[in-house]
């Protein structure tokens, strides 16, 4: 099934906070006549104008997106586990992985389940593996969304050579959960987390090297409550240009008190030279 969305395009002045290093570029609220599309948690893309994206009730969407003229398409494709809580995605070169939650699994393209660590199930239904992501080289991440305790880290699980282990750890703090991962084009690891507030919900995101256990964490960005909708999923991509652009999805819960939207933001300084990530 195949069909079109209007784009409604917000730009908004101050996004980020003082200090932060990344730059607002623009906000795309996404409407669409199709009743399954919505409830995003999860984003990749390879070029930055065809994503996949996928839903936490099992729905997964090729999506199309002309920024210059304001339009998308939406088509729907087939994903490992329909059924279950998808609520990850991870791109290796051609290759995409999907997480799950109820219980925590990570499943390759091929429709075959990775092997289960035994502490994959002492994760909580509705608390395990939304941030996902994979080197192009096939090594996969994934970090669950609750810890275990307040002062507990995240663990960093790492799937290579055919066997789970624990990369490292990332420190929780200020409320926020993790809710989408990405590597970059610089090989490090970028988390995307939220904090619900009364006011609305907060967005982080952080990055790290994965593979240096002791490693340095950097805030990129501190959002205010309210600034965005729900967001899920990212997606961390680079330009024709060399700018490095960082696109996330919304989860909007199919409720019409929120929107399913897409938010842009570019590492600065390349900003100053190329306003688009187009």
């Amino acid at each position: 099934m195949r069909g079109c969305a209007g784009l409604a395009v917000a730009l908004w002045a101050g996004a980020a906070a003082a200090g932060d290093a990344l730059t607002f570029v623009r906000s795309i609220t996404l409407q669409t006549a199709l009743p399954s599309f919505g409830g995003l948690s999860a984003i990749e893309t390879a070029d930055g104008a065809s994503f996949v994206v996928m839903s936490d009730r099992g729905q997964a969407f090729d999506l199309t997106l002309d920024r210059a003229n304001g339009t998308t398409a939406i088509t729907r494709r087939d994903q490992p586990a329909p059924n279950r809580d998808s609520e990850g995605l991870a791109l290796s070169g051609r290759d995409l992985f999907y997480s799950y939650e109820g219980p925590a699994r990570v499943f390759d393209g091929a429709g075959q389940m990775l092997p289960v660590l035994p502490a994959f199930n002492h994760l909580t239904d509705n608390g395990s593996f939304e941030a996902l992501a994979a080197t192009p080289g096939g090594t996969v991440y994934t970090i669950p969304e609750r810890s275990g305790d307040k002062m507990l880290p995240f663990p960093v699980f790492r799937f290579r050579d055919g066997a789970w282990d624990v990369a490292r750890t990332l420190p929780r703090t200020a409320h926020f959960l993790p809710a989408g991962a990405d590597i970059g084009p610089d090989g490090m690891l970028y988390v995307l987390e939220r904090a619900f507030t009364p006011l609305g919900f907060r967005t982080r995101i952080r990055r790290f090297d994965p593979e240096v256990a002791d490693g340095p964490v950097e805030t990129l960005l501190r959002t205010p409550p309210g600034l965005h909708d729900n967001l899920e999923g990212l997606a961390v991509w680079t330009t024709n240009a060399g700018q490095t652009c960082l696109t996330m999805v919304s989860d909007n819960n199919f409720l019409r008190v929120q929107r399913t939207e897409i938010v842009e933001y570019s590492l600065s300084p390349p900003l100053a030279a190329h306003p688009g990530c187009d």
